[in-house]
C-alpha cells in the first residue's frame, strides 16, 4: 500500500489552493460546471459567484480556465475571464504550468490515466497538480446502503477513487502523490457522524501531486 502524508481536514479548499495559485501560472479545469443546474448555463454562470474558478481568479487573474463545454466558455470569455474550450484528457495548450487545479473532475472521466499523464505534460517540473474528488467511503454512504442497499451514486460519474488508490494511478502515469487533505465543509449530522472520529468517513479529500 502506498505511504501517504495525511494533513487534516479543511473546511475550506481554498485554504489549501490559494498559496498554490497566488502569483504562480495556473491552469483550472472544468470551470463551466454547469450540469448539476437545472437551469440553463447562460443563467447558472450569470448568477452563481461561488465557482471555485471565481475565487482562484479573485487571487490570480491571469488563471486560466479549460473546459469541454464550448457554450460555457463563451460566456465566461464574455464576463471577461481568461478561457478556452478543450478536452483535458487529449488538449495540448502548448504551455507548461506551476499549478493546475482540477477540482471535482476526475470522476467524470472516462479515461483517467490519459487525463493524468495529459496533465503530467502541462506541469513545469515543479509544478503542483491539485485534484479534489468525492470519498467513496464517506459516513453518509453507510446510511444510504442500509436504507436503499445501494450508495448513491452521481449520474454522471465514470469512477470513484480514494486516497490510495489515486496515489497509485498517479504513480503510473508520471506523478507522485505528495499529500492528502480531507474535505469537509458541511456540518456532521446524524448520518455522517463517523467522521467526527475517523477522518477517511469524510465526504471529500484533495490529493497534491507533482511531476516524478
Amino acid at each position: 500500500m502506498e505511504k501517504l502524508l495525511f494533513k487534516g481536514v479543511t473546511k475550506d479548499r481554498m485554504d489549501v489552493i490559494a498559496p498554490l495559485v497566488r502569483g504562480k501560472k495556473t491552469l483550472d479545469l472544468g470551470v463551466v460546471d454547469s450540469r448539476r443546474e437545472k437551469h440553463d448555463t447562460k443563467d447558472r454562470l450569470a448568477s452563481k459567484t461561488n465557482l471555485l474558478f471565481r475565487k482562484i481568479c479573485a487571487i490570480n487573474p491571469d488563471t486560466l480556465g479549460l473546459d469541454i463545454d464550448e457554450g460555457g466558455v463563451k460566456i465566461l470569455a464574455e464576463q471577461g475571464y481568461n478561457v478556452t474550450a478543450g478536452n483535458a484528457i487529449d488538449v495540448d495548450l502548448g504551455e507548461q504550468f506551476d499549478t493546475i487545479i482540477a477540482g471535482e473532475i476526475i470522476e467524470h472521466l472516462d479515461n483517467p490515466g490519459a487525463f493524468l499523464r495529459n496533465m503530467a505534460k502541462h506541469l513545469k517540473p515543479e509544478g503542483t497538480l491539485v485534484i479534489t474528488t468525492p470519498n467513496p467511503f464517506y459516513a453518509k454512504q453507510i446510511w444510504k446502503i442500509w436504507r436503499y442497499n445501494q450508495p448513491q451514486v452521481h449520474e454522471e460519474h465514470t469512477c470513484w477513487f480514494d486516497p490510495f488508490t489515486l496515489s497509485v494511478l498517479c504513480k503510473v502515469c508520471g506523478l507522485e502523490a505528495q499529500e492528502v487533505h480531507w474535505v469537509r465543509e458541511k456540518s456532521l449530522g446524524l448520518k455522517s457522524w463517523q467522521a467526527l472520529f475517523r477522518s477517511y468517513f469524510s465526504e471529500n479529500f484533495m490529493l497534491i501531486a507533482k511531476r516524478k
